[in-house]
């Protein structure tokens, strides 16, 4: 499991945008576009104007996972 410390992380379960992109190393659009194919995991919206990834779909997604989440 990734212990992910970057700013911008929301805690243990949670990875912001910026978070995300530090992490797995790709811009925020490519996230986007991913994101908008299936092929990212799907943003978790957490407030009107805060969306946010699930960590554990964030490991998967670096440990080859490719679509399927729900």
């Amino acid at each position: 499991m990734n212990n992910f410390n970057v700013e911008g992380d929301l805690g243990r379960h949670h990875l912001s945008i910026s978070g995300a992109s530090a992490e797995c190393g790709i811009s925020i659009s490519t996230i986007n576009r991913m994101v908008e194919q299936g092929t990212y995991p799907p943003k978790v919206k957490l407030s009107e104007k805060r969306i946010a990834f699930l960590v554990y779909q964030i490991e998967q997604w670096l440990q080859g996972a490719r679509g399927g989440w729900k």
